[in-house]
């Protein structure tokens, strides 16, 4: 007892702070938790594969989704997330069977748990990389910064969520290696765990090639700039020994569990963007693109991420700028002290390359705009560092104004998390006519129901309704998406009929923001990035959503499509059945008005979009009833039965 009383006595600042982190953390990520379902499409796909391993049968293939091409292959993704959750869920429920909603409860805590131990664990990276102070502001900062916050949000059930916390213990682990260098049981089990732990990252997440690209390049200028100080062989060798025993033991480790393909990966993406050659730049900037890369070219997250650096990280974005400034020109002025007699710094160059290759990436692509923010933390760590090792030696008033700024600004980046993730709500929260017809299809359809679908709502689909799909947002099969695409644009009953037959569909499901991207159906269909093909540019469709009107005093009613407000009895004169005589004629091109019975919506189709097969479905064109009949109706989404017995 009095052990424990000591320890707590010794280290009560140091559990303050952790503590006081945590709850920041977790509080700020939990905000989300007040919505019933998780958040974005993805998490629902890592829950689906948790829970059959929960259930003790994960197969090889995932068995709803992409269904006509045998599913997505389960075995090369990392598993671990999938099994360390299904660990937690049997030790802490003592072994209880599979409960799809207590599961579901488990991923959507553990994502916000697990940003709040990665939180703590930045406070130790910086406590051991410099001091205490240190590691509180990269705490702090970690535990807030909306880039990171949004990617460890409660239910966001991915493996990042997990994949960054065994990163930043692998750092700590090599900095305490590398801090005690000349103590072999110290330095030793040090770089042992911190290969460990860099090889947790690769049988959790895919983006564990961040640690050869960072440490490699780390490593190579730690030693030029120990030669440009003229350090003794003795410390360079010292501290090779501590780096490669950790880098070699985490090559040899994910080599053996992983196979060699990871080294060409890692190789592959240097190479893609090393040398700076004009197809390089050309590839940076997005405006080289593969013809055959539909999904790279149409995917909005695979667009560059520069234009929303602000919404992403706030005032906090002038940190990896100012830090990777800073980092530089103090190594080179930087002189000995009575702390460091060599006067040189062994973590800075660390937090350099992790801002400079994860800044590259967010800078490159929309997707990786989150793993910057963790670096964005270790930065401002390290300028607090900096400006408050200055400021030891200044007088008090410069040190109250000092505090003074870093109060507005912790104040600040608490307020952008916390308002970051305020602003957001689980899209299937939002998506009421999705829920209601994905749940209709688990209570009216027969368990074996095969949905012919677009991959957008894939994964719901699949988890809430438990029905195979032709596509879902894995996209893991390019012939799965380009058939719905070519069924979109058909205007074959023929064709229409052998592609549903193809996927021995029983029914399809629809949107009707469907109209407003059949040019993307036709990307899709011709797979082909060629946009301004006139195949692709031929189609044209809007849809408009209508809000009705009554004015208090006449009671006259009117409707407000989109910004257009047009009166009751002229919205009732446009048609709601199909037909092919058009209604305007705008600019010599001739359109077609439809409007929903309930007067929800308005649409307005060109000539190639009337003619497809979807739209004839949507406005129940009676000779397409062989083909499909509509069976359900809510609100945008429609799902139609396939007649199979007339194909």
């Amino acid at each position: 007892m009095s052990k424990i009383k000591n320890f707590f006595s010794k280290h009560w600042q140091v559990i303050l702070i952790v503590l006081l982190i945590f709850v920041l953390g977790l509080g700020i990520r939990a905000h989300i938790l007040r919505y019933e379902y998780m958040f974005e499409f993805d998490p629902y796909w890592h829950l689906r594969a948790t829970g059959y391993v929960v259930q003790g049968n994960l197969p090889q293939n995932d068995p709803l989704g992409f269904y006509q091409q045998g599913g997505s292959n389960y075995s090369s993704w990392p598993h671990f997330l999938w099994y360390f959750t299904a660990g937690i869920y049997k030790i802490t429920t003592l072994g209880a069977a599979y409960d799809k909603e207590l599961l579901m409860a488990y991923a959507r805590w553990l994502p916000a748990i697990f940003g709040a131990l990665i939180s703590v664990a930045m406070f130790f990276f910086g406590k051991k990389a410099y001091n205490t102070r240190t590691g509180f502001a990269m705490g702090v900062i970690a535990a807030t910064v909306p880039a990171f916050v949004y990617r460890t949000m409660g239910g966001f059930f991915e493996e990042d969520s997990l994949g960054f916390l065994w990163l930043v213990l692998g750092f700590i682990f090599l900095v305490m290696a590398i801090n005690d260098r000349h103590k072999l049981k110290s330095w030793l089990p040090c770089s042992v765990l911190g290969a460990f732990f860099f090889f947790l990252m690769s049988i959790t997440w895919d983006m564990f090639l961040l640690i050869p690209l960072v440490l490699l390049a780390y490593f190579g200028t730690q030693l030029v700039y120990m030669l440009i100080k003229k350090i003794g062989k003795k410390e360079i060798l010292a501290f090779s020994k501590v780096f490669l025993v950790c880098f070699l033991l985490f090559t040899v480790s994910t080599t053996i569990h992983s196979g060699t393909k990871w080294l060409s990966r890692t190789a592959e993406y240097v190479t893609n963007y090393l040398p700076i050659t004009e197809t390089n730049i050309d590839r940076v900037n997005k405006a080289a693109i593969d013809e055959a890369d539909v999904i790279g070219a149409t995917v909005g997250e695979e667009n560059t991420g520069k234009q929303f650096f602000y919404e992403k990280y706030s005032l906090l974005v002038v940190v990896p700028f100012l830090a990777l400034l800073a980092i530089p020109l103090y190594l080179i002025f930087k002189k000995p002290n009575n702390k460091d007699k060599e006067g040189i710094d062994y973590f800075s160059l660390l937090i350099f390359y992790w801002i400079l290759v994860t800044g590259f990436m967010a800078w490159t692509k929309l997707k990786f705009t989150y793993t910057l923010g963790l670096p964005i933390a270790a930065g401002f760590g390290f300028l607090f560092f900096l400006t408050t090792e200055w400021l030891d030696k200044k007088s008090v008033n410069y040190k109250r104004v000092f505090t003074v700024l870093f109060g507005v600004f912790l104040i600040g980046a608490i307020a952008a998390g916390s308002f970051f993730v305020l602003s957001k709500e689980p899209t299937i929260s939002q998506e009421k006519d999705w829920q209601n017809a994905i749940f209709w299809l688990y209570d009216n359809t027969p368990q074996d129901a095969k949905i012919f679908n677009w991959w957008d709502y894939g994964h719901w689909i699949a988890y809430f309704s438990e029905r195979k799909v032709s596509t879902d947002n894995t996209n893991s099969h390019w012939e799965g998406t380009s058939d719905f695409g070519k069924f979109m644009i058909s205007e074959d009953i023929n064709q229409a009929k052998e592609i549903l037959k193809d996927y021995d569909t029983d029914y399809i499901m629809f949107d009707a923001t469907y109209f407003d991207r059949m040019s993307s159906f036709a990307v899709y269909g011709y797979w082909t990035t060629k946009f301004n093909d006139p195949k692709i540019t031929r189609y044209f469709g809007t849809t408009l959503e209508c809000q009705m009107q009554e004015k208090p005093i006449s009671g006259v009613v009117n409707y407000v499509c989109g910004n257009q407000a047009i009166q009751e009895f002229e919205l009732e004169k446009i048609k709601t059945d199909y037909h092919t005589t058009p209604d305007e004629i705008i600019e010599n091109t001739p359109i077609y008005l439809y409007r929903e019975k309930d007067n929800s919506r308005i649409y307005f189709l060109n000539a190639a979009v009337n003619k497809t097969i979807f739209a004839r479905l949507w406005f129940d064109d009676k000779t397409l009833e062989p083909i499909a009949t509509k069976a359900y109706s809510s609100g945008k989404v429609r799902i139609y039965r396939v007649n199979k017995e007339s194909q």
